[in-house]
C-alpha cells in the first residue's frame, strides 16, 4: 500500500489530481468527536469521487484532535464511558458505509497512560463492528524502539494487541525531532531502522506501513517560540536562495541547512530530500512492510513521489 494522507484544503485537492499515479491509497483527515461520542466533520465528498474514479481505496481517518491539539480527555471519554463509546463506535460505522469508504483510520494521540488497557479495548471493540460491515480497520500509533512505561507519549499504545485487531497499522516514522525540542532529523536511518525492527517483532509486517514527512522543520535559533513546520515546497524555494548550502548527513540520512533571516536571526532546517526518501523507503521491501504512507498530500513535488516510487520497487 502506498497511502497519502488528505486535508480538507484545495491544496489536498491539486495534489490527489496531480500525483495520483503514485499511491493507491488516500486517508481523509476531516474526522474529530466530541465528548458525547459524536464524530465531528464532513467527508470531502470530491476527493472521494474522484478517488473511486482512479480505483483509489479511501479511510476516513477519525482523529482525538480538539481545539489547538490532540485531547487526552476526548480519548479517555469515548474509551471508557461505556455509553459514549458505544455510540462513538456505532458513529464511526455509520460515517464509513454511508460515505463508501474502504475502511477506518483511528488516530488516537496524546492518550493518558493509563488508558493503554482501554485503549486496546477499544480498537478491538471497533474492529468486530467493522469487520462485521466488511470494512477494514487501520491505526495510527506514534513510533517507538522499545515498550517504555516512563515514555508517556508511547506507553499507551500496546502494538502487539492493537496489531492482532486492525488490519494496517500505521507507524509514524517521523518526528524524532520537531519544533517543541532542540533541532535534528525528522526521522534518522538508525532511529527509523530500530523502530521497524521493534514494529514488526510486535506485528505481522506486512500490516505494517512506514510513515515518511512531506514537511520539515525550521528552528529559529535565536527564539524557538518561532520554530515552525516547513512544507516540501517551501523548503524548495528556500534553498534556490544562492547563500543556502544544503549539507546531506550521512549518519542520519537528512538534510540540514542554515540561514539568516531578514531580522539578522539565525536558522537551522531539517528534512528529507529525495535522496533521503528512496533510501527510507527502500526499508519496506527490506523489511516486507504492507506499505508507506505520506503525511501530508499538500506540497510536495513531482520529485518526492519519484523517490518513493523508486525507493518501493
Amino acid at each position: 500500500m502506498i497511502l497519502g494522507y488528505t486535508l480538507g484544503s484545495g491544496d489536498s485537492d491539486k495534489s490527489l489530481t496531480a500525483f495520483n499515479k503514485y499511491f493507491n491509497t488516500i486517508a481523509t483527515d476531516t474526522f474529530s468527536f466530541d465528548e458525547d461520542g459524536y464524530l465531528i466533520g464532513e467527508a470531502p465528498k470530491e476527493q472521494l469521487s474522484y478517488a473511486k474514479k482512479k480505483n483509489i481505496n479511501t479511510y476516513a481517518v477519525i482523529s482525538n484532535f480538539g481545539e489547538q491539539d490532540f485531547d487526552a480527555d476526548l480519548a479517555h471519554q469515548v474509551m471508557t464511558d461505556k455509553l459514549v463509546k458505544n455510540r462513538f463506535i456505532k458513529q464511526v460505522a455509520k460515517v464509513a458505509e454511508e460515505n463508501g469508504y474502504t475502511g477506518v483510520n483511528i488516530d488516537l494521540e496524546a492518550v493518558y497512560p493509563e488508558d493503554r488497557i482501554p485503549l486496546s479495548s477499544l480498537i478491538k471493540d471497533i474492529s468486530a463492528v467493522l469487520h462485521d460491515n466488511q470494512i477494514k480497520l487501520m491505526v495510527s500509533v506514534p513510533a517507538k524502539t522499545n515498550d517504555d512505561k516512563d515514555n508517556a507519549w508511547t506507553w499507551p499504545y500496546d502494538y502487539e494487541k492493537i496489531g492482532n485487531y486492525a488490519d494496517y497499522i500505521q507507524v509514524m516514522t517521523y518526528d524524532e525531532h520537531g519544533s517543541w525540542g532542540s533541532p535534528g532529523s525528522l526521522v534518522s536511518m538508525k532511529w527509523l531502522e530500530n523502530t521497524l525492527s521493534y514494529s514488526i517483532n510486535n506485528i505481522k509486517a506486512s500490516k505494517v506501513l512506514m510513515g515518511i514527512p512531506a514537511y520539515g522543520y525550521d528552528w529559529n535559533l535565536t527564539d524557538a517560540s518561532k520554530n515552525r513546520i516547513v512544507q516540501w515546497d517551501e523548503i524548495q524555494t528556500l534553498t534556490k536562495n544562492d547563500k543556502i548550502k544544503p549539507t546531506y548527513n550521512k549518519k542520519t540520512e537528512s538534510v540540514m541547512f542554515n540561514y539568516r533571516d531578514k531580522n539578522k536571526q539565525e536558522h537551522v532546517v531539517w528534512y528529507e530530500n529525495e535522496t533521503a526518501i528512496e533510501k527510507k523507503t527502500k526499508l519496506v521491501k527490506k523489511y516486507k512492510l504492507g506499505g508507506v504512507s505520506v503525511y501530508a498530500l499538500g506540497n510536495e513535488t513531482k520529485a518526492f513521489w519519484g523517490a518513493i516510487q523508486k525507493g518501493v520497487k
